[in-house]
């Protein structure tokens, strides 16, 4: 049996050392939801104060390891999300003629939205890999004394994805973009935000 040469011993060492290191990554996505809905004057003008508070424990959308952890990644946020829904929430508002206010305890009408889970979770081995992302917001209006909260979810799965599309914002923000079309056409939560 031949003997490997120190030479081949460290050329080999050195390639899977920088293989390991090259694919612990960190991907950052540019999380920016649209706001699908049309144009209203439901709100009437009514001033309504928004709140964004992200309760996630971590900016981390999703952790991958694979086999014996030599290619591994993260994805998270390229940057903080709540003021990225301060905006989108509102829009929407302000496409349903309301006023959008910024939050004081002065104004009685508000609307606050928590941000609960914003993940995703990759199967199998890249890159013919499927994708699973689930988003949770929850949207709470509080009205003169009354209240309502409900809690929205979006999850998406696509199989077999290409790798050209990874870290895949698309469907992260696909997911967001339902959750913002529900929580504007939301009838008791309208409602509440109109009384």
């Amino acid at each position: 049996m031949k003997r490997m040469s120190p030479k081949i011993i460290f050329a080999t060492s050195l390639t899977l050392f920088v293989f390991a290191t090259g694919c612990a990554n960190s991907h950052r996505v540019f999380i920016d939801p649209s706001v699908p809905i049309h144009n209203s004057n439901i709100g009437g003008q009514l001033p309504v104060a928004v709140k964004v508070v992200d309760v996630r424990p971590s900016n981390v959308i999703s952790k991958w390891k694979g086999e014996y952890e030599l290619r591994r990644f993260t994805v998270v946020a390229q940057r903080g999300l709540e003021d990225v829904f301060i905006i989108r929430i509102r829009e929407g508002l302000a496409k349903l003629g309301f006023l959008p206010k910024n939050f004081n305890s002065k104004i009685e009408r508000y609307l606050k939205i928590e941000i609960l889970n914003i993940k995703s979770h990759y199967q199998g081995n890249l890159p013919a890999t499927n994708i699973q992302v689930r988003a949770d917001i929850k949207a709470t209006c509080q009205n003169k004394g009354k209240k309502f909260s409900k809690t929205f979810t979006s999850k998406k799965k696509r199989a077999d994805i290409s790798p050209a599309t990874f870290p895949n914002e698309k469907i992260l923000n696909n997911a967001l973009s339902e959750i913002m079309g529900e929580i504007f056409s939301d009838s008791p939560l309208i409602a509440c935000l109109r009384q």
